[in-house]
């Protein structure tokens, strides 16, 4: 069982001011799979006092989560 709460993201070139830096769709998907989508909060930083803050639902609406998934347990 996992526990996570948040991430912080920060990204960009090197030796370029730091950029946003959303996650890509497989993140996201990874994300959906271990983290809850509606409290798990994502955020984008480009330094210590400007940042974003986004819950992992609203970077990943109609996500595909582990509770779509129904196991049958007569297979």
């Amino acid at each position: 069982e996992h526990d996570f709460k948040r991430i912080v993201i920060v990204g960009g070139k090197e030796n370029e001011p730091l950029e946003w830096c959303p996650p890509c769709g497989v993140c996201r998907q990874v994300m959906e799979e271990f983290c809850e989508d509606d409290t798990f909060e994502i955020i984008l930083a480009v330094s210590e006092n400007e940042y974003k803050k986004y819950m992992l639902k609203q970077l990943l609406p109609l996500g595909f989560g582990k509770e779509m998934v129904h196991a049958d347990e007569n297979v």
